[in-house]
């Protein structure tokens, strides 16, 4: 086996729950925060156009990402006590959920009121300048909510790839024998328990089978006496 793929279960005191992320797996949760926070600018802005269900829907998709994300950055870099992988694979499970939903939800209506902004229909008589000015602030309204929605995608690619890593560490970290509980000790790991009973089945055999015969000499000693 190569020499990256070993898994090893030596923990600092009070860390042994916390599984070994790759290295800058940190700068992925950073990146999860800061797009996080971009997209709840960017739909409140939206919201303060014209509320729907898509620019709100994703707003508070957001605000989810931004408190399980401080979550993941809190607990497991200033308070392990408080983290739990159990926890963090509920919580990327179900942002890649919410994301996926979101994201394709406001796209859809994005491209409906472009369509509507394309074809708006202006009186002939109204005023060029007022007609233009709309037509600047409508479009960047429009192109807000797009960029949401854009960065809605990228956040369930982000997410996506967070939770594929942290089933793989959190599989290799429960096959070294390693749990979720600060202070408890790695147990062996899979397969060792029926390894060693099978050693000991075969080592009580032949302690059996010795036992079963009989002393030499006992018969011979019995006759003797009588």
């Amino acid at each position: 086996m190569d020499q990256s793929d070993k898994y090893t279960s030596a923990r600092v005191a009070g860390r042994e729950h916390i599984p070994l992320y790759p290295r800058n797996f940190i700068a992925l949760r950073i990146v999860q925060l800061v797009l996080a926070v971009i997209i709840i600018g960017l739909a409140a802005f939206g919201v303060a156009g014209l509320a729907f269900d898509g620019d709100i829907f994703i707003m508070v998709v957001g605000i989810f990402t931004l408190i399980a994300t401080t979550y993941y950055l809190v607990a497991e870099y200033n308070q392990p006590n408080a983290y739990n992988y159990w926890a963090v694979l509920a919580l990327d499970i179900f942002l890649v959920v919410m994301w996926l939903a979101s994201f394709a939800l406001l796209a859809s209506q994005v491209s409906a009121l472009f369509a509507v902004v394309n074809n708006t229909y202006y009186d002939s008589y109204s005023d060029t300048y007022y007609k233009y000015a709309s037509d600047a602030i409508t479009t960047a309204w429009v192109s807000c909510l797009a960029a949401a929605a854009g960065l809605g995608g990228l956040e369930f690619a982000l997410f996506v790839g967070s939770l594929v890593t942290h089933s793989v560490v959190l599989h290799r970290h429960r096959r070294a024998g390693l749990h979720c509980t600060p202070g408890v000790a790695a147990s062996e790991p899979h397969g060792s328990n029926e390894l060693k009973q099978h050693q000991v089945y075969t080592t009580a055999v032949p302690a059996q089978q010795a036992y079963a015969v009989p002393a030499p000499g006992y018969q011979a000693g019995a006759y003797q006496q009588a």
